[in-house]
């Protein structure tokens, strides 16, 4: 018998893997390992092209990495959504088919990805070093939107199974661009966090006030580095527009269209007065418009982070609503 330290296959498996995925992922991306780690195996920092080289985006994902040769695939039925809108418990449409591969993957992992919360994505990647093909899935959702509604005691069980769409593949540029959207999360919270606090406040502020400090705020909300998910996010280029035409033009498309209506009604905007909230005296109508213009583009930008939530956290993942998007 042979006596001497041991080293098991799964970690040469796992060791595998991570050079794998280093490998697919952009050369200008920079990885840092754990040792030793906790759920977390690796993170990596996002670069972007600059002039001749690269500039860091200030973008971070972090990864938990799994190696397999025997990588299972199969094919699952989603039941559609529960409309709980019409106040009971019908179901609107049909099964969605979706391809999956399945890795159990330890509860522990799962609770401490749960504590983490939403605002840093963490990636399960999934390596077939047969195929060198990686799958993932960001476990903070898969978390929030499958496990915790499927079985709230997950932390029961020693492992849970988790299933992986197969569209989720980091092997082209397709996958690379999922990846970059995850990393763009950080930055999508601080803005909406930012917008809320700032509607908040506007409630403070009337007539002249009010419209210079909307000036001001929105100076301060086109300099955070978020607006670019529109790439993946489209509102969030209409939403760019509607503050970048406000700025432009002393008042939003909204009271430029009112406006616009009340004229060609023969209505004088400009002499005929009324009261209007926010502001402290009769005014013009034309000024009435803008007031409340202000206001309602705040409404707007606070319903981005609920289109988010509701929508984009589903994107990519083995569920109704991430079937639907992933099908458009």
């Amino acid at each position: 018998m042979k006596y001497g330290k041991i080293r098991p296959v799964s970690h040469i498996t796992g060791e595998i893997g991570v050079e794998i995925l280093k490998r697919k992922i952009p050369q200008e991306w920079v990885v840092r390992e754990y040792h030793p780690d906790y759920g977390i195996d690796l993170s990596i920092e996002i670069f972007t092209a600059y002039m001749d080289d690269y500039i860091t985006s200030g973008e971070h994902l972090l990864f938990q990495v799994k190696s397999t040769k025997n990588l299972t695939k199969k094919i699952i039925e989603i039941p559609p959504r529960v409309n709980v809108e019409k106040g009971n418990h019908t179901i609107d449409g049909e099964l969605i088919s979706m391809e999956v591969v399945t890795f159990p993957i330890d509860t522990g992992l799962l609770s401490v990805v749960e504590k983490m919360g939403s605002a840093v994505p963490v990636i399960l990647a999934v390596v077939d070093i047969t195929t060198e093909a990686i799958y993932f899935v960001c476990l903070n959702d898969y978390i929030e939107k499958i496990v915790v509604p499927d079985d709230p005691d997950y932390t029961h069980y020693q492992t849970k199974t988790v299933c992986l769409p197969t569209k989720n593949c980091i092997n082209g540029e397709a996958g690379i661009r999922m990846l970059e959207w995850y990393a763009k999360r950080p930055k999508l919270y601080a803005l909406f966090n930012k917008i809320n606090y700032q509607k908040s406040e506007l409630n403070y502020y009337y007539g002249q006030q009010l419209i210079d400090i909307a000036q001001h705020f929105l100076k301060i909300l086109l300099r955070y580095d978020a607006w670019d998910a529109g790439y993946y996010f489209p509102i969030m280029t209409d939403m760019r527009e509607e503050i970048e035409f406000y700025l432009s033009h002393g008042f939003t498309k909204d009271a430029e269209r009112r406006n616009e209506q009340l004229i060609a009604k023969g209505i004088d905007i400009d002499n005929e007065m009324c009261e209007a909230t926010w502001c402290a005296d009769l005014v013009p109508i034309r000024y009435a418009n803008i007031i409340q213009g202000i206001h309602q583009l705040w409404e707007k930008l606070d319903t981005i982070d609920g289109i988010f939530e509701e929508s984009c956290k589903e994107a990519f993942l083995p569920t109704y609503m991430g079937a639907k998007i992933s099908n458009t």
